[in-house]
């Protein structure tokens, strides 16, 4: 009997606590809805997933996946052999249109359990490593300006390689904020400005082309997610990079990114596409293309971050620095016992089987 067959599948949402509020243009909040998922295979193998999407921003949350996973992906899933990666996406994809949230929570679960039925880590299942440690970025949400200059100041100390500063607020005060930030880290430290889709085209030219003498590593998804033009229209005319984040939220939309060069780099984010699978496939078509990428964060805690580092450290044009891992030093409390490693603004990727971590299994109980 093949012993890697999907016996069973469990979902459990929590509301994890904030330890102050976390704002961007899209929205505020002081807690996040995590979905965390149990695969149990038929030898007893488990493997873990989860997700956090907000609804602004992905128009999923834990408990959306919560109930897509139950009533539509659960049944096309049970009895069905783990290591079927592809065939289960397509599965998947028939029972239900998008929330690519929820798929992801299912694909890093099943790459888990893949991991510990094999005994090796996950990197090794996609791909092997490329670099020894995973580079962090750390981002500054939206607070008053004492407040944003105190985290950048102290996040830099303890070695974080880039800050990410959420911007979208008004010209004068985005402007201000980082020019202010400029002046306290030094010239040395990048910065990337992150949007969130708070600018209309023609106004992101004119705050940005002023904001860019402060000298930007790369300004991150300036306009709304399907104004491909629009975005196209602010690359053209900046002298800085422009990422894309929101407007690549699935495989397919990298090509047209990619066909109208309406960006330069990607934010692949694991837990926002649909998991590992879809993420290394969205890496790949970016290098094919001569693009290079970043791993955000959509606040996940220990299982989703730790998903996110195994595809960093094995995937080769994912080259910036990553904030990856925002989601367990925001939250109150993690959902994994020790943590994942981190060492002069790096994070050691784990080498145990699965995704290397140690799941409370309380949280199921």
């Amino acid at each position: 009997m093949n012993k890697s067959i999907i016996k069973d599948i469990e979902v459990k949402v929590l509301e994890l606590p904030l330890k102050k509020q976390w704002k961007i243009s899209l929205y505020a909040a002081k807690t996040r809805a995590h979905a965390v998922l149990k695969i149990t295979t038929e030898d007893g193998i488990v493997g873990y997933g989860e997700a956090s999407p907000s609804p602004a921003f992905m128009g999923e949350t834990g408990y959306t996946i919560k109930l897509v996973i139950d009533k539509y992906l659960k049944p096309v899933l049970i009895g069905q052999d783990i290591f079927s990666v592809d065939k289960l996406h397509e599965r998947m994809n028939f029972s239900i249109y998008g929330n690519y949230a929820a798929k992801s929570t299912v694909d890093i679960a099943l790459y888990d359990a893949m991991g510990k039925t094999l005994g090796v880590p996950v990197y090794k299942l996609l791909g092997g490593k490329c670099r020894q440690d995973v580079e962090l970025s750390w981002v500054v949400g939206m607070q008053d300006l004492e407040g944003a200059i105190e985290e950048a100041k102290e996040k830099i100390k303890l070695g974080y390689k880039a800050l990410k500063v959420k911007v979208g607020n008004t010209p004068e005060i985005d402007y201000n904020l980082v020019k202010t930030i400029r002046e306290a880290v030094g010239q040395d430290v990048p910065i990337r400005l992150d949007a969130n889709q708070g600018y209309d085209y023609k106004t992101a030219v004119e705050v940005f082309s002023k904001i860019e003498e402060f000298g930007l590593e790369s300004i991150e998804q300036p306009v709304e997610r399907w104004d491909i033009e629009g975005l196209k229209f602010v690359k053209n005319r900046l002298k800085t990079p422009i990422m894309a984040d929101e407007s690549v939220s699935s495989l397919h939309d990298v090509n047209r990114i990619i066909n109208e060069r309406a960006a330069d780099i990607v934010n692949i984010k694991v837990g926002k596409v649909g998991g590992l699978s879809i993420a290394k496939k969205i890496a790949t078509i970016l290098e094919s293309a001569g693009m290079t990428a970043t791993a955000g964060s959509n606040l996940e805690v220990g299982i989703g971050s730790a998903a996110s580092v195994h595809f960093v450290i094995s995937s080769k044009n994912v080259n910036l620095p990553n904030d990856l891992l925002l989601g367990g030093p925001l939250h109150e409390y993690d959902i994994i016992k020790g943590g994942l490693d981190m060492v002069d603004g790096k994070v050691i990727c784990p080498e145990n089987p699965g995704l290397g971590i140690d799941v409370d299994e309380s949280i199921f109980k």
